[in-house]
């Protein structure tokens, strides 16, 4: 139908192409579409994996100098140039320890380097930890880089160092020979010590539920967290990647053991209950109960800068290096507030503990007690978006879903099977609102594979439609027997909108890949007969709603009518009339 060729291509929509129900789907797919929505610097698969050795000893020393002298953009032009030279001939690339890189991981988010100073020094040296570690990934991938002994949490940087040389067989050609390269590779500074992030985060949960807060909350902080956030997810991805190619060859579950996710799961333990923690991290929204559990990570981090009348009149302090006392090298941290810092994150880690021994074990009421606490409480869903940090921060929260995902198919003796893993999200994505739910199940940019995506849209119709699983394959068949007609069991605008959005999004699946091959004007009657019956459904609703509810369902039955219409066209297109 060459008529219709353009129309066609403004409706395909290939973020949610593919029909299967957990049938034998790529492990990697889900990082492969994930890797779809990365930031510009990010990196998906790597080309050709260069060799690794270790920064030479003058350099080091050079670099760990600048560094205790907060030299920090000449530390990292050395580096720079270590990780570049001899790229053109695949020669091998110069990493340091990973107590250098900890500290360029510090330095990207840290209040003093960042938000909290008028410096544009500092500003600039957090941008050049941000653009080497990012380097580093995207050269040389994640192992054997010593980044995973760098990315810990709940201790100092320069705790590492003593685990660089019992990890030194896993390291490639990067091993530091000597007992004396790892005292003359040690960092005397507070960034790595206790400024470090490290240091400072509970668990890398709770630092990843503390910037999404951020991106609801406070937009300042948030655009140093996104930088973090963005280059972690790189990190995990890459790591991942390479243990699923190492798993295809050896033992699985000793080969994801070792990734950097499983590091970071050994915090939560397993569970239901346990991987709640992470959907709260990934879905934090800002509000009082989300910040209660995922609080900031350094005191007063969200202060702006100090006046320069406050820091003319600031009592300068003695510099006195014998007794650890640096003087304003971090006027914005003194001691008392490093220790309040670490006191707060102990009161942290107790509530949290106390918290998730408290969590029900239903599903629903946990969800129940979500909504009633929600950050969308006085919200429409006019700005529902915004308020959810935007549509950056929605396809950051879907590269993490899109992580656990491929984790799950690939090691889910280690994690959760797919299957309770979808259900985990569809308790926490159901209730979202409209226009949220509508960015997960009908996605602007693939976050998962098409198979896992047209899955998980199936496990969250199941209790908007009251029913259970369906048999096999959804293949046009089983879509006009069970999502084709379908309403909501509710009379709800919003419930009757999102079945709609599930069932257009699983129609442009079909059509995407390939299997609307049937009788198509059978197919066509059905899904107008759909729409029809949603429309009817909500109808009956003859509760009177005002204010905010009232609100709330005319925007819904704009996203029913509109959805409604797209999937109209797009069959009378594809019938031919």
């Amino acid at each position: 139908m060459p008529k219709h060729s353009r129309l066609l291509k403004e409706l395909r929509h290939e973020p949610v192409n593919g029909r299967s129900i957990f049938a034998n789907p790529d492990i990697l797919s889900s990082s492969q579409a994930a890797s779809q929505s990365q930031s510009p610097h990010s990196t998906g698969a790597a080309h050709q994996r260069r060799a690794i050795r270790p920064v030479p000893a003058g350099i080091l020393d050079q670099c760990t100098i600048c560094m205790e002298e907060q030299l920090f953009s000449q530390a990292f032009a050395l580096l720079e140039s270590g990780l570049s030279a001899g790229f053109d001939t695949n020669a091998p690339a110069c990493i340091p320890p990973p107590q250098h890189l900890a500290l360029a991981s510090t330095l990207v988010v840290h209040p003093s380097m960042t938000t909290r100073t008028d410096d544009p020094d500092k500003r600039i040296a957090a941008d050049h930890a941000a653009k080497y570690l990012r380097e580093v990934v995207a050269m040389v991938g994640v192992e054997g880089t010593g980044l995973p002994e760098a990315l810990q949490f709940g201790q100092s940087n320069n705790a590492r160092t003593g685990r660089t040389k019992r990890a030194k067989t896993r390291r490639s050609d990067a091993v530091y020979e000597s007992d004396e390269n790892e005292d003359t590779s040690r960092l005397r500074s507070h960034y790595s010590e206790r400024q470090s992030l490290g240091e400072n985060a509970q668990d890398f949960w709770a630092v990843v539920g503390w910037a999404f807060n951020c991106s609801v909350k406070h937009k300042a902080r948030w655009q140093r967290w996104r930088i973090w956030l963005e280059l972690m997810l790189d990190v995990l991805q890459h790591d991942l990647a390479a243990r699923v190619s190492q798993g295809m060859a050896h033992a699985k579950n000793n080969t994801f053991s070792k990734t950097l996710f499983a590091q970071y799961m050994s915090t939560v333990g397993a569970g239901r209950n346990n991987m709640r923690r992470l959907m709260r991290a990934v879905l934090a929204d800002g509000s009082e109960k989300s910040l209660r559990e995922f609080g900031e990570i350094w005191k007063n981090e969200t202060k702006p800068p100090k006046k320069k009348e406050e820091s003319r009149s600031a009592k300068r302090r003695k510099l006195d290096l014998d007794n650890d006392d640096y003087g304003d090298y971090l006027e914005n941290y003194s001691e008392e507030d490093a220790a309040e810092t670490r006191s707060a994150r102990s009161r942290s880690v107790t509530a949290s503990r106390r918290r998730r021994s408290r969590t029900p074990a239903n599903p629903d009421t946990n969800t129940q007690d979500d909504d009633r606490d929600s950050g969308f409480e006085d919200t429409t869903e006019a700005d529902a978006i915004e308020q959810f940090g935007g549509m950056e921060t929605i396809q950051l929260r879907q590269r993490f879903l899109a992580i656990f995902t491929a984790f799950s198919r690939a090691a889910p003796t280690l994690f959760v099977d797919t299957e309770e893993l979808f259900s985990i999200f569809t308790e926490f994505i159901r209730p979202l609102p409209l226009q949220i739910f509508q960015q997960f199940t009908l996605p602007t940019t693939a976050y998962l594979s098409a198979d896992l995506q047209t899955s998980l849209n199936e496990m969250m119709s199941r209790p908007l439609l009251g029913t259970h699983a369906t048999q096999g394959l959804i293949d046009q068949r089983e879509f006009e027997a069970s999502f084709a007609t379908c309403t909501a069991t509710n009379a709800s605008f919003v419930d009757n909108a999102k079945v709609s959005l599930l069932s257009e999004s699983m129609l442009r699946a079909l059509w995407t890949s390939g299997h609307l091959i049937g009788d198509l004007p059978r197919l066509k009657t059905l899904v107008e007969q759909g729409i029809q019956m949603r429309s009817d459904k909500t109808a009956t609703d003859g509760r009177r709603k005002a204010g905010k509810k009232s609100y709330l369902d005319e925007e819904a039955k704009i996203v029913l009518d509109c959805s409604g219409q797209r999937m109209g066209l797009l069959l009378r297109v594809i019938v031919g009339r």
